[in-house]
């Protein structure tokens, strides 16, 4: 992603640029989930080599001055070398005018499931003429951090906009939020979508005939736009990760801070508890071999 970093680490990285060239090359952008509240969490996630960072905003409780820090934690520590992305609690333009003040190089929105409310992040993500977001005075120092110059045509062409899909309503509707101007990708919440359609919350979903028929719905009109699709998508099982790309998700994310942690000590744990119990097995055997010689002897 370095050839995509901005002029200055205040400014976001150009996400559209790296979307559009992984579209016309048929590669894909990985990231990791950072969904633990804490900067120092984010200087680990910063220097993991990943594209990007799924900063997840929706689910964990965070300020805005740690959401800030953050952001710009993973921008300085990774040398710009890996994108922020946050995902919104809310559709409040708030939230993501301190998102992309911080320098995050895009918004995801969840619950997306009309125009009007794509219209509504594009024009709270986006400065006139793309939109409505206001020039941040306290961000753009002159002569430091807004140089060098049109930082905020820069960000009209760095920011990413991903509105995201996950209901029946949504789906429906997503041809029409696909043609608003300025959305970048589609993510689709393909969990929260299974259940929005009264289906388990569990991998076996992905077989299900009317699910598969809304994935290659998403998949035909993401070709007709030339729009690349966004997701969490775990690395196991394989198959289920490849049918993901063959979607055409090339925005991918299937790591997290807090997964990583729990399953790495668990793993470690078992590991440990094992070799414990077989040391103990081969003392005891150790011991009545002694006995038997002894006895023996």
């Amino acid at each position: 992603m370095q050839q995509y970093r901005a002029q200055t680490l205040q400014q976001p990285s150009n996400l559209r640029a790296a979307l559009k060239h992984a579209y016309e090359t048929n590669s894909c952008l990985v990231g990791t989930c950072l969904s633990i509240p804490s900067t120092d969490v984010a200087k680990i996630l910063a220097v993991t080599g990943a594209d990007w960072a799924w900063i997840d905003a929706e689910h964990t409780p965070f300020s805005p001055p740690l959401l800030k820090e953050i952001v710009q934690t993973i921008s300085f520590y990774s040398e710009g070398k890996m994108v922020p992305v946050v995902r919104v609690p809310t559709h409040g333009h708030e939230w993501m005018a301190w998102a992309l003040d911080a320098g995050a190089g895009a918004i995801l929105v969840p619950h997306t499931e009309t125009p009007e409310q794509a219209r509504h992040i594009v024009n709270s993500c986006c400065y006139p003429p793309l939109g409505h977001r206001s020039m941040p005075p306290f961000a753009l120092i002159p002569g430091l951090t807004d140089m060098p110059g049109r930082p905020l045509e820069t960000a009209n062409e760095h920011v990413a906009v991903i509105p995201q899909i996950e209901s029946k309503l949504g789906i429906e509707n997503l041809e029409a939020i696909m043609q608003v101007p300025g959305v970048t990708a589609i993510m689709i919440g393909m969990g929260d979508l299974a259940l929005d359609m009264g289906l388990k919350l569990d991998i076996s979903s992905a077989s299900n005939p009317e699910f598969i028929g809304y994935m290659l719905h998403v998949k035909a009109l993401a070709e007709k736009y030339r729009l690349p699709l966004v997701g969490y998508t775990p690395s196991e099982p394989e198959a289920f990760f490849i049918s993901r790309l063959d979607l055409g998700y090339l925005m991918v994310c299937g790591s997290a801070d807090q997964d990583a942690l729990v399953q790495g000590l668990v793993k470690d744990i078992k590991k440990q508890r094992e070799m414990a119990e077989e040391w103990k097995a081969k003392q005891e055997a150790a011991k009545e071999s002694q006995v038997k010689t002894n006895g023996n002897a």
